[in-house]
């Protein structure tokens, strides 16, 4: 849905490819590579809307926050595209989006158990008031793994919103984080 997500702070703005016929995006929802490297080659160079659960560290490249929906904007098939995304600075700039479960943050104390652990964005096919895509915030509850790209610095618990940084490792694709 628009405006699910924004980024916060420290920031840089990127282009990001899109191919022709991807999915359909709107301004606040973020995009995403799944590709990787074989001998230094990526094997994606484009960017889609993300369609699962994410960034998880050595699977996801994050591409950032569209700034703009997708050309065509309301109907019709994509046609190839940059778009412009804002990319918070690893560590420093935040992501903003209401959090998957309220009621995991419903008091100071609660969200102070959930600072500095690491989490990932919810996608969910249809939640949206639109009948579209959402984006949410989980937390450490929620998340499986401890690969999430993710750190929740800060939140606001009568907003029901969570404030994350991202680690540099998701601007990298295909990185091995087993070690």
């Amino acid at each position: 849905m628009r405006n699910d997500l924004s980024v916060h702070g420290v920031q840089f703005t990127r282009n990001r490819r899109v191919a022709a016929s991807a999915t359909r995006f709107e301004a606040g929802e973020p995009l995403y590579s799944k590709g990787t490297y074989t001998t230094g080659v990526a094997s994606d160079n484009t960017f889609v809307l993300a369609a699962e659960d994410f960034p998880i560290l050595g699977t996801h490249l994050f591409g950032g926050v569209a700034l703009k929906g997708a050309n065509p904007f309301e109907s019709g098939t994509l046609v190839a595209q940059k778009v412009q995304c804002a990319c918070p600075v690893a560590h420093s700039g935040l992501i903003r989006g209401k959090v998957e479960t309220a009621a995991n943050i419903d008091t100071a104390a609660e969200l102070l158990g959930f600072i500095n652990d690491t989490v990932t964005f919810d996608y969910n096919a249809t939640g949206a008031t639109d009948g579209g895509e959402l984006y949410t915030i989980k937390t450490a509850s929620d998340t499986p793994a401890d690969t999430g790209g993710l750190a929740i610095i800060d939140g606001d618990i009568y907003k029901g919103t969570l404030d994350v940084e991202v680690y540099a490792t998701v601007y990298r694709m295909a990185q091995d984080v087993s070690a």
